[in-house]
C-alpha cells in the first residue's frame, strides 16, 4: 500500500500516469510545471555553478564534486541539472529524481507558506523584502524555502544516501520519482509475473529502471507490502478474513 504522502504528492503534481514504458517524465513536467532541464557532460557542481554564473545566477556552492543531478528552484522555478554522459536509464530517472524534490522540497512548502500566511509572503520567499520576526520564526517551524535552493544526488555505487534529514529528503525523492516512472500497482504485477529471483531484472527492464534502483524499489515494495499486512493483522487480529 501506497504511504499516504506519496498518494497526496502523486495526485498534487498533477503529472498524468504513464500511458507507455519506459516512461520520460519530462514532457509532462514541463507542460505543467516550471521547469527546465540541463544536460551537461560530466556533470559537477562547478560546472553548475559556472552555468548559472553565465547567465547571471551567483550561487555559491561549499563543495566541488561529481554528481548525476542538481536540481536549483528559486520563486517557484527549477532547473534540473543531468549528466549527459549516464545512459538513458540513469538519465531519465535522474530527472524524475530532481523533478521530485523540486516539487516536494520547493512547491509543496511554497504552497504551503502561500495557503498559511497570504499572498503576502511572495515577496518573502523570492527574497523581495526582508521577513519579519514572526515570519522568520514561522517559516523555520513550517520547514519554508526562502531564496534559491539546490539539492544533488549525492550517491554511492549502491544507491545508497546518508542518514537523518537529508537521506529523508532523498529518500522521498527517489520514492516519488519511482512512482511517476513505474507505478506499484503495475510494478508489483511486474513482480508477480515470473520467478522471485528475477523480479529486479524484471522492473529494470519493463520499465526503465537503473539496475540499482530496480533493486531498491522492490525492496521498498516488499516493505511496503509487508507493512500493509501486518497493520490489517495488528488492529482486525489473526483471525480476520
Amino acid at each position: 500500500m501506497k504511504p499516504a504522502w506519496l498518494r497526496e504528492a502523486v495526485e498534487a503534481s498533477g503529472l498524468p500516469p504513464p500511458e507507455a514504458f519506459p516512461y520520460d517524465v519530462t514532457a509532462d513536467a514541463l507542460m505543467r510545471l516550471r521547469v527546465r532541464p540541463v544536460g551537461l557532460r560530466d556533470l559537477s557542481s562547478e560546472k553548475v555553478r559556472q552555468w548559472l554564473a553565465q547567465r547571471g545566477r551567483t550561487v555559491e556552492i561549499g563543495y566541488h564534486r561529481a554528481m548525476h543531478g542538481c536540481m536549483v528552484a528559486w520563486e517557484g522555478k527549477g532547473l534540473v541539472f543531468f549528466d549527459r554522459n549516464d545512459g538513458p536509464d540513469e538519465q531519465r530517472f535522474t530527472v524524475a529524481h530532481e523533478l521530485g524534490h523540486f516539487f516536494l522540497d520547493h512547491l509543496l512548502p511554497r504552497k504551503r507558506a502561500l495557503d498559511f500566511f497570504g499572498e503576502g509572503i511572495q515577496d518573502v520567499l523570492d527574497q523581495k523584502r526582508p521577513a519579519t520576526r514572526e515570519e522568520s520564526l514561522t517559516s523555520v517551524l513550517e520547514g519554508v524555502p526562502i531564496g534559491v535552493q539546490i539539492h544533488l544526488m549525492d550517491r554511492g555505487p549502491t544507491g545508497a544516501v546518508g542518514t537523518g534529514v537529508v537521506a529523508r529528503s532523498e529518500q522521498r525523492a527517489d520514492r516519488l520519482a519511482l512512482e511517476w516512472l513505474a507505478p506499484s500497482k503495475l510494478a508489483r504485477q511486474v513482480m508477480q509475473d515470473g520467478p522471485p529471483e528475477t523480479q529486479e531484472q524484471r522492473l529494470g527492464q519493463h520499465f526503465g529502471l537503473p539496475g540499482h534502483m530496480a533493486e531498491a524499489y522492490a525492496r521498498i515494495l516488499r516493505r511496503e507490502e509487508g507493512r500493509s499486512r501486518f497493520s490489517i493483522v495488528s488492529f482486525l487480529g489473526e483471525d480476520a478474513g
